[in-house]
């Protein structure tokens, strides 16, 4: 899982997990890169629920998430608003949009009062034309996300639900061993039918691996769960 590039970073450990070492809150992001964004960037008090970006807006600031929640949302054909995430302190929220230029494709919003720094788009230019480590970083950050897509596209023809479910929670749940998320959404991540992800959350429930709370699951014996997501 390219643990060496973290040890390289200033990682104390790896994280056999699956998932980056506890205490690099993004992949291949440090505290000491996280020190400089917040050096160059500015500080913003967002009120709970304030709509921060919209569907189709320029991406003209990177957000590191410093306090309180923010999450990412779509509306589907119906009309309706669907929430596929959350971003909690110490993410990174907008990388990509702002290097490429592109628009927004998910709404971003304060679920509750939250903190966030604002690295503008020259800002961050600048720190990437100037400063080594933030290159590495932003180049490890995205090394990561290609190698999560690669992953995924692999479990997606290989590997029977119940493992999938049990990489994917691994992948995404926070420091706390949570993921926020509501089962329908888990669906649509996985690209089943709600009930399937539900009879396998229950299966692993019974298995006192999970947790199964309100709008999230709780990983309760992480390193049991990642070997049940094994490719055996």
């Amino acid at each position: 899982m390219i643990y060496e590039e973290y040890q390289q970073v200033g990682s104390s450990e790896s994280d056999k997990m699956g998932r980056p070492p506890r205490g690099i809150l993004e992949p291949g992001i440090t505290e000491e890169v996280l020190d400089l964004f917040r050096a160059n960037g500015t500080r913003h008090t967002y009120q709970k629920n304030q709509l921060v970006i919209a569907v189709g807006d320029d991406f003209d600031n990177l957000f590191l998430i410093e306090a309180g929640k923010f999450s990412f949302s779509s509306i589907d054909r119906n009309g309706r608003s669907s929430v596929y995430g959350y971003k909690s302190p110490g993410s990174l929220w907008g990388l990509a949009g702002v290097l490429l230029g592109t628009p927004a494709s998910f709404f971003f919003e304060s679920v509750e009062e939250s903190i966030a720094v604002c690295v503008s788009r020259e800002a961050l230019w600048t720190l990437i034309d100037h400063d080594p480590v933030i290159r590495r970083a932003i180049i490890r950050r995205l090394g990561w996300a290609v190698f999560e897509a690669t992953t995924f596209g692999h479990e997606e023809r290989m590997l029977p639900l119940k493992k999938r479910l049990a990489n994917f929670l691994i992948r995404n749940a926070d420091q706390d061993d949570v993921l926020e998320l509501p089962q329908s959404v888990l669906a649509r991540n996985l690209g089943v039918s709600r009930y399937a992800v539900g009879t396998q959350l229950q299966m692993l429930k019974r298995l006192n691996l999970i947790q199964i709370e309100y709008g999230r699951v709780r990983i309760l014996d992480a390193s049991t769960l990642k070997r049940f997501g094994e490719r055996t």
